[in-house]
């Protein structure tokens, strides 16, 4: 209760605040219920971002030899578990984004990408938000505009929420 509150009064003290964290799945002597406790705890304080990988034995390290070793296919269902878990948090996190303006960084332009959702044709243009740590997070796909230059920040407004992904237009104006 007490995490949750500390949570919720960041969020309100820090507009726009990313809270990201990383989580390691089938720790020796991970049971049932410390993993049930990690994915309480990842619903409770709903973080915007989360990376997850299993455990992987390291030669020399003191976690090799510890006891409670837990088999490679109960870490894969648990990363699905909590991989599931985090997809639910992040959509709806994403869909809150629709209809805001921010800024974005152009990371680069190019031919193709995923369809826009009317349908209208291919998004070059990929950046980051504020929220978007490269080559860790999501991206933002930036309709076709004449700004769309690598190294510029833009001001978008999100139009569209995919999974993990923002789909987003350029708008008049500095950068939000």
């Amino acid at each position: 209760m007490i995490r949750e509150l500390l949570v919720d009064w960041l969020r309100t003290e820090i507009p726009g605040l990313t809270l990201r964290t990383t989580v390691i799945v089938g720790f020796p002597g991970e049971g049932d219920d410390e993993f049930q406790e990690m994915l309480d705890l990842l619903e409770e304080l709903s973080f915007d971002r989360v990376g997850a990988f299993t455990y992987s034995i390291e030669d020399g390290t003191p976690a090799a030899d510890m006891p409670g070793q837990v088999p490679e296919s109960l870490k894969r269902e648990r990363l699905e578990q909590l991989t599931d878990l985090q997809l639910s948090i992040a959509v709806e996190k994403n869909l809150d984004l629709v209809g805001t303006v921010t800024r974005a960084l152009i990371d680069y332009v190019e031919e193709g990408g995923p369809l826009s959702a009317d349908g209208s044709g291919a998004l070059p243009g990929v950046a980051r938000t504020e929220g978007q740590a490269i080559d860790v997070d999501g991206v933002t796909y930036v309709h076709p505009h004449p700004s769309l230059h690598p190294g510029e920040l833009v001001s978008v407004k999100v139009v569209d929420a995919l999974e993990y992904n923002l789909v987003a237009e350029v708008v008049d104006g500095p950068p939000a």
